[in-house]
């Protein structure tokens, strides 16, 4: 490196909804870093002309091949600091920052937070859901959801989830008909005038929320277990994704369910 001085990389929050949620450091930070990336330049671009800064912007985001991971490489390598923002909140958590403090190591360049906003334990504090042991999971599966309840029953904590308005009614429904007496909350466009929380059991939930728009966060407080509400069909598939055979999985299922193998099997096979 020929003595050039190492670069800096700098994940900064930004407001997940509210303006005024903006911190000194990032206004501070969008000003004087060499250089700024972000998820999406449209999106970073509003929040920039609200802030009432020019500079110029660099996209990093699931996409970017590496031509983009090694430009960011060379020019930390360079002694150049870097900023990288997210849509919204802090960057890394759903979204590919953690690849950049990757990168960033391997140039051995300083890595730092400017931390703010997170969707996450916005909602988390907001539901009221215990918070001394919690996972954020990412969006909702929309496959495999059987396997991810006894999951979350085997954790025994609070999960957290993003989800989507087109979506939301069919997860709601779904946890209705495996764990109709669990406590869940929705959490919808948090920090802005109509934030909304709604809580109770997932049928109740579907009743009060009125308004599918806006970002959505699922609060899942902590599952002790699954009430057998999966079907026959779903255990013996969930035994057979745990690596079971067909014929243990059959003896385990006519078990647990008082059914004939025989009438099992049947039943398996002529759908």
């Amino acid at each position: 490196m020929g003595g050039t001085m190492p670069g800096r990389l700098v994940l900064a929050a930004t407001p997940i909804g509210n303006l005024g949620d903006t911190t000194q450091r990032l206004i501070e930070a969008f000003a004087s870093f060499d250089e700024i990336w972000c998820e999406d330049t449209r999106v970073t671009r509003k929040l920039l002309t609200a802030l009432d800064i020019s500079k110029p912007l660099r996209a990093f985001h699931e996409h970017s091949d590496r031509g983009v991971m090694n430009t960011i490489a060379n020019k930390l390598d360079k002694g150049l600091s870097l900023l990288y923002v997210s849509d919204a909140g802090m960057p890394a958590v759903s979204d590919p920052g953690f690849e950049l403090v990757r990168i960033a190591r391997e140039a051995q360049a300083e890595v730092d937070v400017l931390p703010g906003p997170s969707a996450v334990l916005t909602a988390l504090v907001l539901s009221g859901a215990p918070c001394h042991e919690f996972a954020f999971m990412g969006f909702f599966p929309e496959r495999n959801q059987p396997k991810l309840l006894k999951r979350l029953s085997d954790m025994g904590m609070t999960s957290i989830f993003f989800e989507s308005p087109r979506r939301i009614v069919r997860t709601l429904t779904f946890l209705h008909e495996r764990i109709p007496n669990q406590v869940v909350a929705v959490c919808r466009e948090m920090t802005k005038l109509h934030q909304q929380v709604v809580v109770g059991t997932p049928e109740e939930v579907l009743l009060k929320l009125k308004v599918l728009k806006g970002e959505m966060v699922l609060v899942i407080w902590p599952m002790s277990e699954v009430i057998s509400s999966l079907s026959a069909e779903d255990y013996y598939g969930q035994l057979l994704d745990d690596g079971l055979s067909p014929k243990q999985a059959l003896k385990q299922t006519s078990l647990k369910y008082s059914i004939n193998k025989r009438e099992l099997y049947k039943q398996f096979n002529t759908k």
